[in-house]
């Protein structure tokens, strides 16, 4: 049976005598959100306290409205607003202390910007957690060091990278050298040990130089020509250190000459360079990035390669256009592509280098050779085209330098010279399969500076046009010992 409408009159008012007894336009309080964390409490002491990174959860409810935000606080004055249900804090812990209680509240915000006026709260107990230090072994060298050490590390904290105040480095028994960290969080770091006087034996004093060229730290306790153990460790905020990491045995070679002899290439042409030295009676001290798999070669090109050069007179290359592989930056190239800059910088600080080596077909034009080295650039002929030089035929010398006879059929490598260069060195070759290139068939070079010449650079291997002994003798007589001669 339908209502009546006095009926629905009694009936509203009925209702609403529970909710203001039918007063109209009355509205209704807002109420404020409730706010809940994830855990109500976390109970832990000792060494069952958490480190310094954690994650907080949480959660907010309104009975009229809807949340819009959240509000926490370490001490319930400064606020900071927030999104977000869950964050993940790094507290840092008071330097000098080993633990800490972090104070922390989450209030919600409604959609009338009502705050909850009872925040929930939670005492975070936080234990520090000491660092850790490693050297980083495919940047060491395997067993021996040439005149200098760059040594390269990794740090962390768990309780932020930020945290760690030192790093330690220690040579042998001698006195730990204490730094600050100098690279980002997650990075490598570097250092370079260089003897003071490379040359001396025994016992010597050693300069840490950091990637940017600040010493920060010495040691008087290497061992040069002799083996050494390096020894690391870090020291966070609160004092606590890390476990020590070494790198053991490592035979630190020093210096004994003038001039330093660099064989990448290959084992053949070792035992003719060192008859050629040895021959006209210059002493060199010789650095085989052959051997064993190339275990010689520099682990980190940058700064070893540079401070290598300048500890010498006189540098002698023979390289290849074999490709190697950059251990710390994992690229392909040749060995004069990773070594240029460190050349350009050695022969801009007075040095003098001669470099024999062939070039590959189709190097990139936009290479740092050209420019460095005394080579504007190469043939574009493309393969399988080829310069070759004949058995017996010559490669014919300019100012005083003597013509070289081949003594087999050999492949060559001619290029054209910078516009600061003089040719000392013109093949005969013999054009195969339409090889076309320079004019002047140019494959030796040589470049002053201020009148002296710095460099000189041939592209075809010495080893296989000596069949004229005397003039390849009369050749490095005249390099070494005439046109380095300043």
């Amino acid at each position: 049976m339908p209502l009546k409408p006095n009926n629905i009159i009694l009936f509203v008012c009925i209702g609403l005598l529970g909710i203001g007894a039918c007063k109209k336009g009355a509205p209704l309080e807002n109420e404020a959100p409730e706010t809940h964390l994830s855990v109500g409490a976390i109970n832990l002491t000792g060494q069952a306290r958490l480190n310094s990174l954690v994650k907080l959860e949480w959660w907010g409810t309104d009975p009229d409205g809807y949340i819009t935000g959240f509000e926490f606080s370490f001490d319930e004055n400064v606020w900071h607003f927030t999104e977000s249900q869950d964050s993940t804090f790094l507290f840092t812990i008071t330097e000098g202390s080993d633990t800490i209680d972090i104070d922390f509240w989450v209030r919600a915000v409604d959609n009338s910007k009502v705050v909850d006026a009872s925040p929930a709260y939670l005492s975070i107990p936080l234990k520090n957690t000491p660092p850790e230090v490693s050297f980083v072994d495919e940047l060491m060298p395997s067993d021996t060091a040439f005149n200098l050490l760059t040594l390269a590390w990794d740090a962390v904290d768990l309780d932020g990278f930020e945290s760690i105040k030192e790093i330690q480095i220690k040579v042998n028994e001698g006195d730990w050298i204490t730094f600050s960290p100098r690279s980002a969080d997650g990075e490598t770091e570097f250092a370079t040990l260089v003897p003071e006087n490379p040359k001396a034996t025994g016992p010597a004093s050693a300069s840490l130089f950091s990637e940017s060229g600040d010493v920060l730290g010495t040691s008087t306790s290497l061992r040069l020509n002799g083996l050494n153990s390096i020894y690391i460790r870090n020291v966070d905020l609160a004092g606590s250190v890390s476990i020590e990491d070494t790198l053991d045995n490592i035979y630190f070679n020093g210096q004994t000459e003038d001039l330093l002899v660099l064989g990448t290439s290959s084992a053949l042409p070792n035992a003719f360079y060192k008859s050629q030295l040895d021959g006209i009676g210059v002493s060199f001290d010789f650095i085989d990035y052959v051997l064993e798999d190339r275990k010689n070669m520099p682990r980190v090109w940058n700064p070893s390669m540079s401070i290598l050069l300048s500890q010498y007179d006189k540098v002698l290359i023979y390289a290849a256009e074999d490709v190697v592989v950059n251990a710390q930056t994992k690229q392909e190239d040749i060995f004069l592509e990773f070594a240029a800059s460190a050349i350009d910088g050695y022969i801009n600080n007075g040095g003098k280098v001669w470099i024999v080596s062939s070039m590959p077909n189709g190097h990139s034009p936009n290479s740092a050779l050209f420019g460095i080295l005394p080579v504007d650039s190469l043939s574009s002929s493309p393969p399988p085209s080829q310069a070759r030089l004949p058995i017996d035929s010559l490669a014919v010398g300019a100012f005083g330098y003597p013509d070289l006879t081949s003594n087999a059929l050999i492949t060559i490598d001619p290029f054209y010279a910078s516009s600061d260069a003089e040719i000392i060195y013109a093949a005969q070759l013999t054009k195969n399969l339409g090889w076309y290139g320079p004019e002047d068939n140019c494959i030796g070079v040589r470049r002053k500076v201020s009148g002296n010449t710095a460099m000189v650079f041939i592209s075809v291997d010495l080893h296989r046009i000596n069949k004229d002994e005397p003039a390849v003798a009369a050749l490095f007589e005249k390099i070494l010992k005439s046109e380095f001669n300043w």
